[in-house]
């Protein structure tokens, strides 16, 4: 990889999955509040269209940060990898009532389990990306 290379040309195969990331958990949580709005349970302990606004306030973040602003990403990233690390946990340690059967529950702490790991191999192409950029 050249030392010129961009954020993007360094990173665009993890960036499919940090969106695909955000976009599931976009549609969880939509799927959530029509399944609330029908009198049944949602499919996790939140649904909200405030989770669902911080979720698109992530995808252009991170999307703006690849574009024009590096270090928006790194952090944008390194915030995420925080929500959904901290979001597994919940899963084995909360009442398993709160969703509608284990099949949820664990489905949902691996997807935040993945969505972890998408983002902290973002930060480490963002590390080298910034230290082949320092090189230039």
């Amino acid at each position: 990889m050249s030392p010129s290379a961009s954020l993007f040309s360094v990173i665009k195969s993890n960036l499919a999955y940090q969106f695909n990331y955000l976009m599931l958990c976009i549609v969880w949580n939509i799927a959530g509040l029509i399944l609330l709005s029908n009198g049944e349970p949602a499919l996790g302990p939140t649904a909200s269209v405030s989770a669902i606004a911080v979720l698109l306030g992530f995808a252009c973040a991170i999307a703006l940060g690849v574009w024009r602003w590096p270090y928006l990403y790194m952090f944008a990233t390194a915030i995420l990898m925080f929500l959904a690390s901290s979001a597994v946990i919940p899963a084995y340690t909360q009442d398993p009532s709160l969703w509608p059967s284990d099949y949820w529950r664990y489905g949902g702490a691996l997807l935040n389990g993945l969505g972890a790991l998408v983002c902290a191999r973002g930060l480490l192409g963002f590390w080298q990306w910034r230290s082949r950029h320092a090189e230039s």
